[in-house]
């Protein structure tokens, strides 16, 4: 597969060009709980995660040409920071509407499922866990 590199806030970054299914890696427990904590030490006080269910999550999932996820950070109502999920097709459009045919052979539009809502993380967090610090 083909890399790109990019810049974002001055350092250089090299990631595979493309969309597909397979994107995404398991980066295992050590890595993401190190992610976990730099993120909660640069931002103490924004959410820690954010909790969607598998029936939305499959619902963005089974739209047609929708191969994968795109997670906008947004800020809600309230102010607070936030995520907005949309399906994402195979040449990196966010599937914001899409085409189906009726019962009479009609073509008609769709709005495409755009998820919000999650459970914020404080207060829904891991019973197991404190709800002021980033452990998991």
């Amino acid at each position: 597969m083909d890399t790109e590199l990019f810049v974002v806030k001055g350092k250089v970054y090299q990631q595979t060009k493309g969309y597909s299914a397979q994107v995404g890696e398991d980066i295992g427990y050590e890595k993401a709980a190190k992610m976990i904590k730099a993120n909660y030490d640069q931002n103490p006080d924004d959410a820690i995660a954010h909790f969607v269910g598998k029936d939305i999550i499959l619902k963005v999932l089974a739209q047609p040409g929708v191969v994968g996820m795109r997670m906008f950070y947004a800020v809600n109502d309230l102010g607070l920071r936030h995520l907005v999920i949309v399906g994402t097709d195979a040449t990196g459009k966010n599937v914001v509407e899409y085409s189906t045919v009726n019962n009479e052979g009609e073509m008609i539009k769709n709005k495409g499922v755009i998820v919000a809502a999650s459970r914020t993380c404080p207060p829904y967090c891991d019973g197991a866990t404190s709800t002021t610090t980033p452990g998991w």
